[in-house]
């Protein structure tokens, strides 16, 4: 039975790097699920695969990892506190652990936005077979 006493006694047992080795089970569900999308025939089949491997990994990114490493490095690395006001090793410690969150999420989201720009320009939109390109409506001529 797990008591509250380790929220303060020691890092949970999740926090074990080991557990990292579960986030590519995930990510290989989205290279799944990728696959799934390539394949399907229909657009609606390819949007919700491709969009549920899209949700699987941001989740993952922005959040789940984030967060594992804010446990690990209260928990296991000591660098936790509730914020601080001198300029000591402890601050720095605190400083680094969040910068490692900013800098993930930033790669992660920075990622997304290219990674959405090549899917545009490699696949622009297209008009169905027979339709016609409609006339721009508003807006200058």
């Amino acid at each position: 039975m797990i008591s509250a006493h380790w929220l303060v006694a020691a890092a949970p047992p999740y926090t074990a790097p080991q557990w990292l080795l579960v986030e590519a089970v995930y990510f290989g569900i989205a290279a799944g699920l990728f696959a799934g999308a390539y394949k399907a025939k229909t657009g609606w089949g390819k949007a919700g695969l491709a969009s549920l491997a899209l949700t699987i990994i941001a989740w993952h990114l922005l959040a789940i990892i984030p967060s594992w490493w804010l446990y690990y490095s209260d928990g296991v690395l000591g660098w936790g506190g509730n914020g601080c006001t001198a300029l000591d090793v402890k601050c720095l410690k605190q400083a680094a652990k969040d910068t490692v969150v900013v800098i993930e999420n930033a790669a992660g989201l920075g990622g997304f936005v290219i990674a959405f720009l090549m899917y545009q320009k490699k696949f622009p939109k297209q008009l169905a077979a027979g339709e016609k390109k409609p006339e721009a409506t508003g807006g200058y001529k």
